[in-house]
């Protein structure tokens, strides 16, 4: 969460007002929409989480939850790496720096969501370490 709430103060103070050659329209839209996923994907993994404790959500439903999740995170992860790649001087320095701060968080979210992914399969006290270790990372 602390990852989270960096990035989400960051947004719209250094990344938007250095988003390379982007319009202020275009800065803003991928901050806020980045931000937007970031949490989202923070309280989805949390909600299910509740709803594992209070078994609403057996541990097969929990595993596929979590299996989406963390799909789509890798998706994430990897169109960002690119940003970070480009060559182009579309980003900045700052830039840069702003999206691996949200690659490692984004990797903190996958750990998170693993976490629990094992914590529904066996209910180790190594996979509820996980969840809980990264959920705070992130």
């Amino acid at each position: 969460m602390k990852k989270i709430i960096l990035i989400l103060l960051l947004t719209f103070g250094s990344f938007s007002s250095s988003f390379g050659q982007c319009s202020s329209e275009v800065r803003e839209a991928f901050g806020g929409t980045a931000s937007i996923a970031l949490y989202n994907t923070y309280i989805t993994i949390g909600a299910v989480a509740d709803c594992h404790a209070v078994e609403s959500y057996d541990a097969e439903r929990v595993q596929a939850l979590m299996n989406e999740q963390t799909a789509m995170i890798d998706v994430l992860i990897e169109m960002l790496d690119k940003t970070v790649k480009d060559q182009s001087g579309s980003l900045t320095s700052d830039d840069k720096e702003y999206v691996k701060e949200m690659i490692a968080c984004l990797k903190y979210l996958k750990a998170e969501a693993q976490g629990l992914h094992d914590f529904a399969a066996d209910g180790s006290e190594g996979a509820s370490q996980r969840y809980n270790t990264n959920r705070e990372l992130a």
